[in-house]
């Protein structure tokens, strides 16, 4: 196991690699420069060039690049042009709020959307399935941002029943939690239905059921264990997405995270903050795509027996 651990974490070093590469050639080439953002459009010409001259700013891409890559081996990411100060000091004092977010948003959309899942594939072709099927369709088929606009223009704006922006309170999170758990909770649903039918109908179901195991039984010791592989999986990927869509709903919702972070430094062109906070961003989604592999080789043991020491025998 231990084997299949390196080896996974060893394949996200070039998946970062190339994040950063793409973030930091792309925000390079947008208009602006670091002198500007740091010294302001009034300051005289010649302080302008003069900094510009020094962050390497007139260096071809590739040479700046390469810079910025062997001071983040080093841990170094640079320093804000709007702030000064290193950039994962920023990152850091939001994540938390980032992390709450999509935190509570992943386990309200697994407390909807796999019991609900269960029921629909147990109770198929029933009303109750087809209104979990139509519900599910409808939330997995509507962007976030729009969820998130629409909860926002009647709770807080029409009704006014809770707060629209911020995150000083616990009710600051009932909108923003909700606009990202409802889509990810219709996935959720759709794929423990489907997942549930096909381990119904298979033959270890049908024995049991003919030698008098009881439906609560069944349902709990033969289906739902041998349904779970591909629903972790992806609730892993939904937690992973959450963490990186929260820039779109923190930004709906005024909410300080590293999504807004992110925004505010792409519009100022921030070039090290906006390449860190992606790139942070990246890893995060990378680390947890590295749990459900090893929470997958743990359940499955046809992945388990390849790397763990005997466990084939």
């Amino acid at each position: 196991m231990i084997r299949y651990i390196v080896k996974r974490i060893l394949l996200m070093i070039p998946v970062l690699i190339g994040v950063s590469f793409i973030v930091f050639t792309i925000i390079s080439l947008t208009p602006g420069d670091p002198g500007t953002i740091i010294l302001g459009t009034d300051a005289p010409l010649e302080e302008i060039e003069a900094l510009n001259e020094e962050l390497g700013y007139y260096d071809p891409l590739p040479v700046k690049y390469g810079r910025w890559l062997l001071s983040a081996v080093t841990g170094d990411f640079g320093e804000s042009y709007r702030t000064g100060k290193p950039v994962f000091d920023e990152i850091f004092a939001r994540f938390p709020n980032t992390l709450k977010l999509a935190t509570i948003a992943i386990i309200l959309s697994i407390i909807i959307g796999v019991p609900i899942g269960i029921i629909s594939a147990v109770k198929q072709y029933s009303p109750l399935d087809y209104a979990g099927t139509v519900t599910a369709l409808f939330f997995a088929s509507v962007p976030q941002f729009w969820l998130g606009l629409m909860s926002l223009l009647i709770f807080a704006v029409e009704l006014k029943v809770l707060p629209s922006t911020g995150n000083a309170t616990w009710k600051h999170y009932i909108l923003p939690t909700l606009a990202m758990a409802l889509p990810c909770a219709a996935k959720n649903l759709r794929l423990t239905r489907s997942t549930m039918l096909e381990v119904i109908r298979t033959d270890y179901v049908r024995t049991a059921r003919a030698k008098g195991v009881s439906r609560k039984s069944i349902i709990w010791k033969h289906e739902l264990p041998n349904a779970l592989m591909p629903i972790i999986t992806n609730i892993g990927i939904n937690f992973g997405t959450l963490l990186g869509g929260t820039v779109v709903i923190e930004s709906v919702f005024g909410m300080q995270g590293v999504g807004t972070l992110t925004m505010t430094s792409i519009r100022q062109k921030d070039i090290p903050q906006v390449v860190a906070s992606i790139v942070f961003l990246a890893l995060i989604y990378s680390v947890m795509m590295l749990i459900v592999d090893i929470a997958y080789a743990y359940i499955d043991p046809r992945v388990k027996s390849k790397y763990v020491k005997g466990a084939s025998r």
